[in-house]
């Protein structure tokens, strides 16, 4: 009897983000914040602004603790710089 290897992993449901939700996309190496769906693939925009980008669902997760901490200190700094109000 052989065992399919992965499909438990291909019978998940993706995970699904709130809008306004920071994530991380494994697909850029970097975080985005929500900002909607649609057709499966996510709209994403750094925290301090910029060119909005679309990530394929199968690689966007929850940001870590420790990613939402460094995001919280990058927001800070370009507040603090005038880059962001």
């Amino acid at each position: 009897m052989s065992v399919e290897r992965g499909s438990e992993e291909r019978d998940q449901v993706p995970y699904r983000p709130e809008v306004g939700e920071l994530v991380a996309d494994a697909d850029r190496r970097c975080l985005g914040v929500v900002k909607g769906e649609l057709c499966g693939a996510w709209s994403l925009r750094s925290l301090t602004g910029g060119v909005e980008w679309v990530a394929d669902a199968a690689y966007i997760r929850r940001a870590s603790r420790a990613e939402r901490l460094i995001a919280g200190i990058t927001l800070v700094n370009a507040r603090s710089r005038g880059e962001i109000l």
